[in-house]
């Protein structure tokens, strides 16, 4: 979790709650009491569950009412009510209550009291954390978010007493650009929603520059509701004319398709999905931001998955974008953090089971020559090498095989010419390929789990060269077609994320093809609303 307050300021703050002269509050006192037996609370129709920081918070006032001041009340309520720009649900907040209390009460029952000291630390818990755990909503995820401390209620404790709790709300919430943009981008298609969003074009034939059809009229009237077309200055609408052809360029691009200006099944199905799934889409991925954007180090190596690309990051400065290739869907890339300890150059390779199953001995078994053609050996326990014309590869599997099938290290190796190492329980890292023809595809989702990374050689010498050694050195490397493992002195972070929204330099959303289905019981959870 990121410091919120440095310590002087905390201990500031802690002593001038607990110094104030406040005596517990009987009722309150025994609401809370109550509140701790059965486990949760019912006020009306809704429902405060018990919790550690509830009653945290109730300690600094000394188990004195926190909501006294009808200010601070409508404050909480505009904050509940501002969480739809996070792409959050008020619901989830207690509005119905909040907003059916009166706000000119002095004399809060303590039930309602606790109430909106609930609805208060939820809004911080999931500004700090997002709304779901990860590891309930994605059985593959391999990330532990940050849990709220004594500074994080300390400081709701201080914005009730000073009336800014959206600005303390927003304080909690991740800094970062892409969250920004974000939030920016759901402003926008919002927007686009509330101006009637725009028509569905109908299956049909490709469309192509220089046509004319019907349907072009359409495709017009969607790229001008989405900003890809900035203005329609044709005379013909059914014409498909170059300012056309520009704006279906651009938002093939903004989908991740081939930007050839044919509309075709895929441009189609990218340009018929509707502003509000759109809408939800980039809520999805707001909370997943505040899965991951409070604790990004300065310095680190992120591996974008649904965008098939690898970023290198150092000290706030990006210094690499690479075109990759992930997991397909059926062997899916998994998410977690992890940092690259060391770099193997010229690496061997041993066919992992899998794929030795599903891809390799099926090629043996064809053709014998295979094993020569691609520089493998069939290797013993005692690492003596087995001529592959004594073995019945008809009787083994990739389960049961007694030998290993290694790949010489070289150029032709699977795994190129250097691999990247990160401890996890995957067996998953990165590396580089001789089969370069594979990143002039749109999607690449092509691997067995692993990430195949166009600009190997570059991010081998970014890495090394921020421990001082030269290009010389690292080229060196290279041309010595010896395996050599070298260490990191200072083990860089990576971070394997999941997107399927980012926002470009310019400020365009680009939207992905949720390529392993996620994104649909994310939002389903999302949208379950616990509010009451």
């Amino acid at each position: 979790m990121p410091r919120i307050l440095y310590p002087t300021l905390l201990a500031v703050l802690l002593t001038a709650l607990a110094t104030a002269p406040l005596r517990a509050d009987d009722a309150l006192a025994r609401a809370l009491a109550q509140l701790a037996q059965n486990g949760e609370l019912r006020v009306g129709a809704a429902r405060v569950r018990d919790s550690a920081l509830l009653h945290e918070f109730y300690a600094l006032r000394a188990q004195q009412p926190v909501w006294t001041n009808p200010a601070a009340r409508a404050n909480l309520l505009a904050a509940v009510k501002g969480v739809e720009s996070e792409g959050l649900r008020p619901a989830d907040y207690h509005l119905a209550a909040l907003q059916a209390a009166s706000p000119d009460d002095s004399a809060e029952a303590p039930g309602m009291d606790l109430l909106r000291s609930d609805a208060l630390i939820r809004l911080a818990a999931h500004h700090v954390r997002g709304k779901l755990d990860p590891l309930s909503v994605e059985a593959e995820i391999d990330l532990h978010g940050p849990e709220l401390g004594a500074a994080v209620i300390a400081l709701l404790a201080s914005a009730v007493a000073s009336g800014d709790i959206a600005g303390t709300l927003q304080q909690l919430a991740p800094r970062n650009d892409l969250y920004q943009g974000l939030k920016r981008g759901l402003a926008e298609y919002r927007g686009i929603a509330a101006r009637g969003g725009w028509p569905q074009i109908p299956e049909g034939p490709t469309l192509r520059p220089g046509e004319h059809s019907p349907r072009v009229a359409l495709l017009r009237q969607r790229l001008l509701a989405s900003g890809d077309l900035a203005a329609d200055t044709g005379t013909d609408p059914q014409f498909y004319d170059p300012a056309l052809e520009a704006a279906v360029r651009h938002f093939q691009a903004r989908h991740l398709l081939a930007a050839d200006a044919a509309v075709g099944k895929r441009t189609l199905a990218a340009a018929n999905v509707s502003v509000d799934a759109r809408i939800d889409q980039i809520r999805v991925n707001l909370e997943r931001a505040r899965w991951l954007l409070h604790d990004l180090p300065p310095t680190h190596v992120l591996v974008d998955i649904a965008g098939f690309e690898v970023r290198y990051v150092r000290e706030g400065v990006e210094l690499l974008r690479s075109r990759a290739a992930v997991g397909r869907p059926y062997r899916k890339t998994p998410i977690f953090r992890s940092a690259i300890r060391y770099l193997e150059f010229n690496p061997t390779w041993t066919v992992p089971p899998t794929i030795l199953t599903n891809d390799v001995l099926p090629e043996i078994r064809k053709n014998l020559g295979y094993l020569a053609k691609r520089h493998m050996r069939v290797l013993g326990a005692d690492g003596r090498e087995v001529d592959p014309a004594s073995v019945d590869w008809r009787r083994y599997s990739g389960r049961n095989l007694p030998w290993v099938i290694r790949q010489d290290p070289g150029p032709q190796n699977a795994l190129g010419q250097v691999k990247f190492m990160f401890p996890n329980a995957h067996a998953v890292y990165l590396h580089d390929t001789p089969e370069r023809k594979l990143f002039l595809q749109a999607e690449r989702a092509f691997s067995s789990g692993c990430i195949r990374i166009e600009e190997a050689r570059r991010l081998a010498l970014l890495l090394l060269e921020a421990e001082g050694r030269s290009e010389a050195e690292v080229e060196a490397k290279f041309a010595d077609l010896k395996t050599q493992r070298v260490a990191l002195a200072r083990p860089v972070p990576i971070l394997l994320y999941y997107w399927t929204v980012a926002i470009e330099d310019d400020g365009d959303v680009l939207f992905k093809r949720d390529l392993y289905d996620r994104d649909a019981g994310l939002l389903a959870a999302l949208d379950n609303t616990d509010g009451d």
